[in-house]
């Protein structure tokens, strides 16, 4: 919905402004800053004008509130901002850079997070990622929500091959160089299950990518100080609302994936958190 501060039809995204009594003061889906201020404007107005019975919640109403994913913030694991975004065809670095693009959280826990360097920290030590981790990557963060809600991979639709070498250990912390490709490959059929992103039609689409980083693995508090990758490959096809109806033509098209620390006290769970299939999880009545 798009400027406009009716509080029924359109999409369910956006900005809301309600009262404790329940009242709908504004709502708005929109990322232009002026925009929003008129809305939260207009609702402050609204409110002066709210019955003071309305600005309350009513004397039977429970306190508190139920369950939320970000409540299962993996507090000494391995959070992580991704950011997709479009790349022009020609890959140039100095070419000005697409304007859209779209974010999320990665969330590892602890024991997860571990799981991304060798057992012995030597220099020139290397292994193999344990595929749990770059299954995940794949099925639920690189995927094309670039303009868009997106479907995640399902299991069989995915390989992953990363891998991390130690390239010094110094000052109390393991620097690692990671490194690997990822390819993802839905050819209609939904695989995922009976779940909540279940699609009413076959999506047939794909990505592959390559993944460069570097991170610091501070060896005393065994968390990491900084992990920073690239993934640069195509996507192809589409999916519902993830706004390539324009251009889904069936050709390979340039996408990239940046992924770094989050910032600290910045908890917005992961958009697919609710089919990580981690027992860390934590889940609606559990």
């Amino acid at each position: 919905m798009r400027g406009t501060d009716d509080p029924s039809g359109g999409t369910m995204q956006g900005i809301y402004v309600f009262a404790a009594g329940g009242r709908c003061l504004g709502r708005l889906n929109s990322n232009n800053p002026e925009a929003v201020a008129g809305v939260l404007e207009r609702a402050l107005e609204k409110w002066e004008q709210v019955a003071e019975i309305e600005r309350r919640l009513p004397d039977d109403s429970p306190v508190g509130s139920g369950h939320r994913w970000e409540n299962g913030y993996p507090d000494g694991g391995l959070v992580l901002e991704r950011i997709a975004r479009d790349l022009p065809d020609s890959l140039e670095p100095r070419d000005a850079p697409l304007r859209p693009f779209n974010r999320d959280q990665v969330w590892f826990s602890a024991a997860e997070a571990r799981g991304w360097l060798p057992d012995a920290i030597r220099v020139g030590e290397q292994h193999a990622v344990p595929e749990r981790l770059g299954h995940r990557l794949a099925r639920f963060h690189l995927v094309d929500n670039v303009r868009g809600q997106t479907i995640p991979y399902s299991e069989p639709e995915v390989e992953a091959s990363l891998r991390a070498e130690v390239t010094a250990v110094e000052d109390g912390a393991a620097h690692i160089r990671i490194s690997g490709v990822v390819r993802a490959t839905a050819l209609g059929p939904w695989l995922g299950g009976d779940n909540y992103w279940k699609p009413r039609r076959e999506w047939p689409h794909a990505i592959t990518t390559a993944l460069h980083g570097q991170a610091r693995y501070d060896l005393e508090r065994g968390e990491f100080s900084s992990f920073d990758l690239v993934a640069l490959g195509a996507r192809r096809g589409r999916t519902v609302m993830n706004g390539r109806s324009r251009d889904n033509d069936g050709e390979d098209h340039p996408i990239g994936f940046v992924f770094s620390i989050a910032p600290a006290g910045l908890r917005v769970a992961p958009t697919f958190i609710n089919v990580y299939n981690a027992d860390w999880v934590q889940h609606p009545g559990g």
